[in-house]
């Protein structure tokens, strides 16, 4: 791994760009704007997760019923689907796996999105989580890319049910094309996107043996092109990072 290759990566860009990677939950790289607040697009569900995982963990298996407002439209299946009755570990999978903003906005009924943001802020002050998703809000979902960090890591560390629901879903979330997308294949990866129309980010973790590497991009952009380009500096970086 040479950690001059990622900096050559983000270095000159019309883009902002945020960055945090670390080893074994040591922060190996990390650029200076690391504590600014990007919109967080979907990257907020895994806060929610967090939630879920660390404070209600016994309601997993608890079955919540679809209101008409909870169906909105963006990334997911649900709002596809006549199915009305859900279990609560499979919106929580939906919600990371596919992105599902239905889900996700089932969840904050459930669970009360003032109190999920409660705990956020009570736990990582960089995160807000002050609407829901596809509704227009004078409030809006942010974070950094070293307090998702912490997030993910929280996240991920946990060994409970709620944990293990979650890592599937990470593991076969469906949007591959940034930090895993040329990744080496010996890695065992872990990953969740974010974009809204100037926002791109992932954050993925890296498994192999005893090693752990989790790294975080955010970016906001303004062109078509930068968007493409953004893409093609997100596959650089993971692949920097596991060859």
């Amino acid at each position: 791994m040479q950690l001059t290759k990622i900096q050559k990566q983000i270095e000159n860009n019309p883009w902002k760009t945020a960055i945090t990677i670390r080893k074994n939950n040591q922060t190996i790289f990390e650029t200076s704007n690391a504590n600014m607040v990007f919109k967080s697009a979907s990257l907020i569900k895994l806060g929610i997760a967090l939630y879920i995982e660390e404070e209600k963990p016994d309601t997993i298996d608890n079955t919540l019923n679809l209101s008409s407002d909870d169906i909105v439209g963006g990334a997911g299946i649900i709002n596809r689907l006549s199915i009305k009755s859900w279990q609560i570990s499979d919106l929580l999978d939906l919600m990371l796996s596919v992105s599902d903003n239905t889900a996700t906005n089932a969840l904050l009924n459930y669970y009360n999105i003032n109190t999920i943001n409660d705990y956020l802020q009570q736990n990582f002050p960089n995160i807000s989580l002050g609407r829901f998703l596809m509704k227009k809000s004078d409030k809006e979902n942010t974070c950094t890319s070293n307090s998702m960090m912490d997030v993910f890591e929280k996240l991920l560390a946990d060994n409970n049910e709620v944990n293990h629901v979650i890592l599937d879903a990470l593991k076969h979330q469906e949007v591959r094309n940034k930090l895993v997308a040329y990744s080496n294949p010996k890695y065992e990866v872990f990953n969740k996107t974010g974009e809204l129309l100037h926002e791109q980010h992932d954050i993925a973790r890296f498994k192999v043996n005893a090693d752990v590497i989790d790294c975080c991009v955010l970016t906001n952009y303004q062109s078509q092109k930068d968007y493409e380009n953004i893409l093609n500096m997100m596959q650089k970086i993971g692949k920097i990072l596991t060859h």
